[in-house]
């Protein structure tokens, strides 16, 4: 059995039915849009209203995240997979645009900012959103806008990512974050000096 078959393979066993229940199309369509924005409010709660430590976390999983995202927008360059709907297999629930298939930018960013807590040692926040990432991955091939290897070469993206960007970290992390600190308190000084954020 070849790559592609065992992909389509996968992909049909997760793939909604045509009379899939309503709640769970509702629920994946949750997963798949909506938790994104969860996440990004999240974060920019932390880095508006955390502290030094939380801060420091913030700038690593969104640097890092750029950086999952730069090298998936790249290999989509060199190798071009059509979405399911593309090709005319499965049955689709939400639109989505024609773009590559490979690898899900969704996949990315939560594998990627899951990943750079459990590096961290954070290991409950960690496998939390290591758990949601595994969601988010089944709910959007569910709808039929992915395939399950889209969803593994987003995970071995962040993965290898991660790895680098642990050494990468332990020698530049203290310096960029003092930078990007210092740039937010000479824009966003007003604020800070009336107390709004932190």
């Amino acid at each position: 059995m070849s790559l592609e078959t065992l992909n389509l393979s996968l992909f049909h066993v997760i793939n909604g039915a045509q009379d899939a229940s309503q709640f769970i199309i509702r629920l994946a369509i949750f997963f798949a849009n909506d938790l994104l924005y969860i996440l990004l409010f999240i974060l920019t709660f932390l880095w508006f209203y955390g502290d030094q430590d939380l801060k420091n976390r913030v700038i690593k999983s969104v640097f890092l995240t750029c950086v999952s995202l730069l090298v998936g927008y790249v290999i989509s360059l060199f190798y071009h997979h059509a979405r399911p709907f593309v090709m005319g297999v499965g049955t689709t629930f939400i639109e989505h645009a024609p773009t590559a298939s490979f690898p899900s930018n969704h996949m990315l960013i939560f594998s990627t900012i899951a990943l750079s807590y459990l590096f961290a040692q954070r290991k409950i926040i960690g496998i939390i959103l290591l758990f949601l990432s595994f969601v988010v991955a089944w709910s959007r091939i569910y709808l039929g806008v992915h395939f399950p290897l889209d969803m593994l070469g987003a995970f071995i993206v962040a993965l290898l990512v991660n790895t680098a960007g642990y050494y990468f970290w332990n020698a530049y992390g203290t310096a960029l974050t003092a930078f990007c600190i210092h740039l937010y308190q000479i824009i966003c000084k007003p604020l800070l000096d009336r107390g709004l954020i932190k």
